[in-house]
């Protein structure tokens, strides 16, 4: 399967690559989904699995492999209408939890390209196979540099609870404070037959993209509340 997820890596690279560049010199593609990079000069301390004791209520980070939490140098791009991509691109991924829980902790393989270094990470409810209402939102600065392998963005989080069986989304947006930011999301390094729904915002709407793989990496972790 990892070596599927490459080919597949391979294919986002040689889709061709509009005329913007970033960090490490990184590039977009032309349909601005998707940016891509060669790997940098700098790898950070590997982190370990947080020591915090936290239920899992979605999580494909590779712990397990501290220097791989994701793949380095392919991801979703997300950007503001004022940075070097040109345009709106917010990348958005669904969940569902298998059992109620309330969420106290949210994960991200967020990394930085260009612009301000920002970007929101946003806990919605679903509307219709797109995000809909927002359930909270939390900056996130400091964020690794995309190709430098592999920092993740954390927010806390509280008072938010989430229903077994009914799907969420994650997806990472600018507002006016950051809308120089070109930042990525990075594809999972882990649970690879495991396809998940994407969706896109442009600036006016919301596509539903449908499901596929490499998904993009993160984890919610929490309290389980069935008991």
């Amino acid at each position: 399967m990892i070596r599927k997820a490459l080919v597949v890596l391979a294919a986002l690279a040689l889709a061709g690559s509009a005329q913007a560049f970033g960090a490490n010199g990184a590039s977009v593609s032309k349909d601005k989904r998707t940016t891509t990079v060669q790997h940098g000069a700098t790898t950070y301390a590997p982190i370990a699995r947080p020591p915090h004791k936290l239920d899992t209520i979605f999580d494909n980070i590779g712990f397990d492999y501290p220097k791989g939490l994701y793949f380095c140098c392919y991801g979703d791009t997300i950007s503001g209408p004022n940075s070097a991509v040109g345009s709106t691109v917010w990348p958005a991924t669904q969940f569902t939890p298998a059992a109620n829980a309330k969420v106290k902790e949210i994960d991200v393989a967020a990394t930085y390209v260009s612009g301000v270094n920002k970007v929101i990470i946003n806990l919605a409810e679903d509307n219709g196979g797109v995000p809909g209402n927002v359930l909270g939102s939390w900056p996130a600065t400091g964020l690794g540099t995309f190709g430098d392998c592999c920092q993740l963005a954390t927010v806390s989080v509280s008072h938010i609870k989430l229903t077994a069986g009914t799907p969420y989304w994650i997806f990472l947006s600018t507002d006016d404070t950051n809308d120089t930011t070109w930042a990525v999301w990075p594809f999972n390094s882990t649970d690879q037959v495991d396809s998940m729904v994407v969706a896109g915002f442009d600036g006016t709407s919301w596509t539903n993209f449908g499901a596929g793989v490499p998904a993009l990496s993160f984890a919610v972790l929490g309290n389980d509340t069935r008991n």
